[in-house]
């Protein structure tokens, strides 16, 4: 069974969830209880496939602390579409380095890696900073 997972925002504010299941839409103002009642939003937020360490999912455009490498020290990272690879990276906030999710389907990051922080939409200097378009 084939899963996709979104956010869905009005401007700064998320509304809900939408999780469409072989084709089939279910909408959730909370991800907790699910209906077939669409919700009005602007905006698609699409998950990454990853949940941090509280076991929340993650979206574009969301901030998470992270290490890039084992025993270093946390850094904050930003998830985004890499077109021309055609896969999600984690680009750090400071290095602007962009690290792979996976590797030959190996996961480089674990659940226990990984810490929602904050949100790129709230944070439109980033966003200009980096050129990045909803």
């Amino acid at each position: 069974m084939i899963e996709l997972r979104y956010r869905l925002r009005v401007g700064e504010r998320i509304v809900g969830y939408l999780r469409r299941i072989e084709g089939t839409d279910f909408y959730s103002p909370d991800g907790f209880w699910w209906t077939g009642k669409p919700l009005e939003y602007e905006h698609v937020d699409e998950a990454v496939g990853l949940r941090d360490r509280h076991r929340t999912h993650l979206y574009e455009w969301d901030i998470v602390k992270f290490k890039p490498v084992p025993d270093s020290a946390e850094e904050l990272g930003v998830f985004l579409w890499n077109k021309g690879q055609k896969r999600w990276v984690l680009r750090s906030v400071e290095s602007e380095v962009d690290y792979h999710l996976e590797l030959n389907g190996y996961a480089l990051f674990q659940s226990a890696d990984l810490l929602v922080y904050s949100h790129v939409f709230l944070n439109p200097e980033l966003q200009r900073s980096w050129g990045l378009e909803e």
